[in-house]
């Protein structure tokens, strides 16, 4: 055997191995990572593709079998790419784009990758190794069915789905619904080739068991688009199928016709029951039957769109470029999503997350890549590549996959999964242009083995390598913070030092770290000096490269207030609000700034404009209560308290704060009185009321409190008559 031939079945064994690997990545979950569901899938997913797209680049350099071929698919995936390159480019924040952050780790350099792994697919596997690849999805699903199984008995944790939803080792159930979505179609691929009644019955329980799973997770968006899938396949399989033996054709045609009855009577009967108690006492049920055009979560999408919608129009062609839509959601924010998260960077919507991205150039080319997909989908069907029930088969949950992505947004897990079916329809198309014959020999494959390993190194180091030490220092200092503040400190620094991925996540942790402990005498003046400096400095950073995301202002305003520059901190907050103008939380940190420097009246006209925004939020009219309790305009901050909570004493830590600062105390009592009638049980609540009654001079009703308290809880005794002891005592 030659050393050509032996070089060239060692490097087909690479890339089949790492590619065997993939199907396994969804399932890791890295606990020594920043992000542990996602960080740590996306690292081994990068490594992997980087070296088997090097040893694919090897293949295609020396033997011609192996180098591209032009397909509808390829084509389109390559625009996509190039489109999102030069919105990359021309985005808003062009290190952002191509990075991405620890939280998402998408970006320009994810997708490069994803388009790495299809070519490779694409141009090394054969047949069989197609049906190797999808049994590995398969047996991953054994595992991540059983994981979700597990969460949903209670014998394990399901971190965001709580007690009833599982999320499995995706971390989050509207992610693994969608990343099941293609697990059940390859159950479904594979149970078409089975050959052996145990193959079938394997692949069927699989599949069941995948859409129990998904059951469990109690996702709309998949849940309904798997039944509209399910329709369509069946509505298109009985206009599209003809069959010779007439008599089979009705049979099959009635069995279709009795599982389109069923699709569609279960969820109706379902619904239409969805307020009994059948429904109600089952979260998952309940959860699935209470969509609503007036849930608080379908009418926030609403307003997100639209705000997705009016950055369009101002950058319509390429976008704000991919990871950019923080900016857009913080420019048109609307007063009204307070009851949401306070920083969005997905619209939850395939269109417009696209639009925002890549602009109407994106979305056309993402679009691109389905019209390419089912195109050569109907090619291979008309040239008998396939069968239609395959190719409906594929077309369905293409289209699933599409239909729920107008509710979510992707990532590494469903990512996989994507690409390899994309790949899989492109590997016919590949396999009727490869040529049999044999390419030429040559020696020289060391050469270019020995060319491409260079890049190889440089990429993997600094994709991967690097990004990887500064998370693994962040993690590091975030799990010692609060036991060795120095190391904690050299960590953080180290973290940053690599300059590299998840820099602007490292410093908003380092900021919140610098601040809380700024504040400790026993770490000495210049140690805390030397930690505040780097915060602020860090902090500066971030807002020069990020000038248009007001939350690396509130960042910096808040580490300048930390140190005592209320002017530079005023300065940045303002800013923060001409780039988000209806962001309350902006003008309570501004408002924070005047109240610290004595000017009240300024600290008012903030929190009257923050509240004036939306009076709905409660914080923004208990923030302004409190501005006027200091202010000393205690009618005002009545009415308002009255007007919104139906009392004046309402259980609230700001307003005992300003009671206390302005001591009037007979407020005070009030106010924790409000704490001990929401929550009679809390011990710390009655010793704060006993403690606001002694300062008002009331020692009668501060040791009745106390007495009280030691009647709740027999535990507080000692404690409670060495207080009532000791106010006895004092004159």
């Amino acid at each position: 055997m030659s050393n050509k031939v032996t070089a060239k079945s060692a490097v087909l064994w690479i890339i089949k191995g790492g590619l065997f690997i993939v199907p396994f990545i969804p399932l890791y979950i890295s606990k020594v990572l920043f992000f542990p569901y996602i960080t740590g899938k996306a690292f081994v997913f990068r490594i992997v593709i980087e070296i088997v797209f090097a040893a694919w680049v090897f293949l295609a350099i020396l033997y011609k079998e192996y180098r591209p071929k032009k397909t509808y698919l390829t084509l389109a995936l390559s625009i996509f790419i190039v489109v999102v390159t030069l919105a990359t480019v021309f985005g808003a924040n062009s290190a952002k784009s191509f990075w991405s952050n620890f939280e998402r780790m998408e970006g320009l350099v994810s997708y490069l990758h994803l388009f790495a792994y299809f070519l490779v697919l694409t141009h090394i596997f054969r047949k069989s190794d197609w049906h190797t690849f999808l049994n590995l999805f398969v047996l991953a699903a054994i595992y991540e069915n059983s994981y979700a199984f597990l969460q949903s008995i209670g014998v394990l944790l399901s971190p965001q789905g709580g007690t009833s939803r599982a999320d499995g080792t995706i971390g989050n159930p509207t992610y693994l619904a969608a990343y099941l979505i293609f697990i059940l179609s390859f159950c479904f691929l594979l149970w078409m080739d089975a050959k052996q009644k145990w193959q079938k019955y394997f692949y069927g329980i699989m599949a069941v068991w995948t859409l129990i799973t998904i059951y469990f997770t109690a996702t709309r968006g998949a849940t309904l688009a798997l039944l509209g899938g399910a329709m369509i396949f069946v509505v298109l399989y009985l206009l599209l199928k003809h069959s010779d033996d007439q008599d089979k054709a009705a049979l099959n045609k009635k069995a279709i016709l009795i599982i389109l009855a069923f699709l569609v009577t279960i969820p109706a009967v379902t619904w239409f029951l969805k307020d009994t108690s059948l429904i109600r006492n089952n979260p998952i049920l309940n959860r699935l039957t209470s969509f609503s055009l007036q849930e608080r979560t379908i009418t926030s999408r609403f307003t997100i769109w639209s705000m997705s919608f009016e950055g369009f129009k101002e950058r319509p062609i390429l976008g704000w470029g991919p990871s950019n839509y923080d900016i857009v959601f913080s420019k048109y924010f609307k007063a009204e999503l307070w009851q949401q998260e306070p920083w969005f960077d997905r619209s939850h919507n395939i269109v417009f997350d696209w639009l925002i991205n890549a602009g109407i150039l994106g979305i056309l080319s993402y679009f691109g890549i389905f019209v390419a997909a089912m195109f050569l989908l109907w090619q291979h069907f008309n040239k008998k590549n396939i069968s239609l029930e395959r190719a409906l088969l594929i077309a369905t949950f293409l289209l699933v996959y599409l239909a729920q992505n107008f509710f979510v947004f992707d990532q590494i897990a469903t990512y996989i999964g994507f690409f390899a079916i994309l790949a899989y329809i492109n590997s016919f198309s590949v396999k009727e242009t490869t040529t049999l014959s044999i390419s030429r020999e040559r020696s020289d494959w060391p050469v270019v083995a020995g060319i491409l390993l260079v890049p190889l190194v440089s990429i993997i180091y600094f994709i991967n390598v690097r990004p990887l030490l500064a998370n693994l220092n962040l993690l590091s200092a975030l799990a010692i913070q609060g036991q060795n503040i120095p190391l904690a400190f050299e960590k953080f620094s180290k973290a940053l030092s690599y300059n590299t991925l998840g820099n602007q996540e490292i410093r908003e942790q380092l900021i919140r770290f610098a601040i809380g402990a700024g504040g400790i005498q026993e770490l000495g003046a210049d140690f805390r000096d030397k930690m505040l400096r780097k915060a602020i400095e860090e902090a500066e950073k971030s807002v020069a490269e990020n000038p248009l995301d007001p939350r690396s202002y509130l960042f910096l305003g808040t580490i300048y207030q930390k140190v005592g520059l209320s002017d530079q901190a005023l300065a940045v907050f303002n800013k923060a609000i001409e780039l988000s103008p209806q962001k309350q939380q902006i003008y309570f940190e501004l408002a924070d700034v005047y109240l610290q420097k004595g000017d009240y009246q300024n600290a008012i006209l903030a929190l009257e404009k923050s509240f004036k925004l939306d009076t709905e939020f409660s914080s923004g009219r208990i923030n302004l209560s409190a501005a006027y309790i200091l202010n000393n305009q205690q009618a005002e901050s009545e009415k308002l308290l009255k007007e919104g909570f139906g009392a004046v004493d309402v259980a609230d830590q700001i307003l005992a704060q300003a009671y206390s600062r302005v001591k009037n105390y007979n407020r005070l009592v009030g106010v924790w009185g409000a704490f001990v009638k929401k929550n009679p049980d809390n011990l710390e609540y009655r010793k704060n009321l006993a403690g606001a009654y002694l300062s008002a001079g009331n020692k009668t009703a501060a040791i009745g409190t106390i007495q009280e308290a030691i009647q709740i809880n027999p535990s507080f005794k000692a404690e409670g008559e060495a207080y009532i002891q000791q106010i006895k005592s004092e004159k």
